[in-house]
């Protein structure tokens, strides 16, 4: 259901177990009836299986309840996992009458020759309907197979407008509503039909929210051992040297620097956020620090060259700046200035880049 209201024009109407396991209502008047099987335990389209025919003597049923033109419907049998048969196979290639009377005289041919089948009564049914009505609704007949995770559908119909990071819970949140508000409408009495138009609004609502709330969490691992001590040689942290950082702020920088380089990359293989985004970013934080360097230098004028960076970087730390406007992980921001930092683009102490200190790594002292 969740997947045809996805499909269907804003004026059409989705039903579910009232006309038929799946209904589309056309603003026109036209309808799609939709048989959904499951496939996991038999295989409900081989050839002499009672729910193949059952499908068929049903939907001329409701073709005659609701004085419908077969000509202007569509019959949809769904099957999940995909599973055919012979007999379906050829009825779902079937474009002519010449075709369809021809499979149908080739059936009934069958049954001389072999036991009644357990399908035999709705199969009768079948062969023994109005030849213009039979081959009208047959005509307008496709086998729909679903390959793998039913969802699968919904997700590549939302894949131009959902990221990956939150197609899951867009999706669960989508039939979780369908199915909701299918269940409200049966206790109030009323057809479980739901307007395209609505279901659209509310997917739009929750594409909005999810991708406010989740599309700039952190996808980064928790750095091991190895990669922070690795990091300890880096010009990032010879900066944090040069103004006497002590060494648990050290691994600190180390950890959100990683951190903040893992999401950059995440984020953009993701299509999360784009690259120029990234690059207004890390000018905004330069903008900032720059500002804050000649605020620093004019109001501790006393202050020596150390306290002065000591303080300059713990002000910058503080800061929290939003991407694409979205709130970034605590990390990110901190990070980013890492990388400025070790790009040389900010600097903590004013003479770093005069004579940048070694780490203790460096210098055979660790």
């Amino acid at each position: 259901m969740s997947l045809r209201l996805l499909q269907a024009d804003r004026s059409e109407h989705v039903s579910i177990e009232h006309l038929d396991d799946i209904a589309v209502r056309r603003a026109d008047g036209r309808y799609l009836l939709e048989q959904s099987k499951s496939a996991l335990a038999q295989n409900p389209v081989a050839d002499w299986s009672p729910d193949l025919w059952k499908t068929f003597a049903n939907w001329l049923d409701t073709t005659a309840r609701l004085s419908l033109d077969p000509e202007q419907t569509d019959y949809v049998l769904y099957v999940s996992p995909a599973k055919s048969g012979s007999r379906v196979a050829a009825l779902h290639g079937a474009r002519t009458d010449e075709l369809v009377l021809e499979i149908l005289a080739d059936i009934r041919q069958s049954l001389v020759s072999r036991k009644p089948p357990a399908c035999e009564d709705d199969l009768t049914r079948v062969l023994d309907a109005d030849p213009v009505i039979v081959c009208a609704m047959l005509r307008n007949f496709p086998l729909i197979g679903c390959p793998g995770d039913p969802v699968d559908t919904m997700r590549q119909h939302l894949a131009p407008t959902v990221p990956p990071a939150i197609m899951n819970v867009i999706c669960e949140a989508a039939i979780g509503w369908v199915k909701l508000t299918a269940d409200e409408l049966i206790r109030a009495g009323a057809a479980p039909e739901i307007g395209a138009s609505p279901f659209h609004v509310k997917l739009l609502g929750l594409i909005r929210r999810h991708d406010r709330d989740e599309v700039l969490r952190s996808f980064a691992p928790r750095p091991d051992h190895t990669a922070l001590q690795k990091e300890m040689r880096s010009r990032y942290i010879r900066q944090l040297d040069a103004i006497e950082i002590d060494g648990d702020e050290k691994l600190r920088a180390a950890t959100d620097y990683l951190c903040a380089s893992a999401d950059r990359t995440k984020w953009a293989e993701l299509g999360l956020v784009h690259e120029v985004s990234l690059d207004e970013f890390d000018d905004g934080l330069t903008r900032k620090w720059s500002h804050r360097q000649r605020t620093v230098a004019i109001t501790n004028r006393t202050a020596n060259d150390v306290d002065r960076g000591k303080l300059l970087y713990s002000e910058s730390m503080l800061e929290s700046e939003r991407l694409q406007a979205k709130e970034v992980p605590p990390h990110f921001t901190p990070g980013s200035y890492h990388s400025l930092a070790d790009r040389h683009i900010v600097r903590w102490h004013p003479n770093f880049l005069d004579n940048p200190p070694l780490s203790l790594a460096e210098d055979g002292n660790a």
